[in-house]
């Protein structure tokens, strides 16, 4: 041996520990990473709006809730869950009635946009206008829009 071995070993055992503190390091920013994003991901997915159909707005969800909330009498609770079926038939044929109109008026502001782009930019802007209306569409069924392409 040359009497440069032991700090051939001491080089050596700096460049190992600077390798694991680098991988620890990148793994701690990985976790880290995965953390912020489930965190995002679980906030994204509770941030919808709320005008949709959702089992928590049906009517027999909203006359249970009330009725813990103001006390209701039986009586009270039934008459309330009557108004709530009757008036939400009434908003879903009013609903049917003007969704054809939205759906038009999307499409032709999908159009216009698309007709200013280059095809390449014209297709990202279809998927990212998709992903704008996925949430405000009715639970009825899908857009008018999203069947004439």
């Amino acid at each position: 041996m040359t009497e440069d071995g032991p700090d051939e070993l001491s080089k050596m055992s700096t460049k190992r520990r600077l390798w694991r503190r680098s991988l620890v390091l990148g793994f701690v920013i990985l976790l880290c990473g995965a953390v912020i994003g489930s965190v995002v991901t679980a906030l994204a997915i509770e941030e919808k709006p709320t005008h949709g159909r959702r089992p928590e707005w049906s009517p027999e969800r909203i006359a249970e809730k009330m009725q813990q909330k103001y006390n209701l009498t039986d009586d009270q609770a039934k008459q309330v869950l009557a108004v709530f079926q009757e008036h939400g038939k009434k908003l879903s044929e009013i609903r049917a009635e003007v969704q054809p109109r939205v759906e038009a008026e999307h499409e032709a502001l999908r159009a216009t946009v698309e007709s200013i782009l280059t095809p390449e930019q014209a297709a990202q802007w279809r998927v990212e206008f998709e992903q704008m209306q996925r949430p405000w569409r009715h639970s009825s069924g899908e857009s008018a829009s999203s069947n004439k392409r």
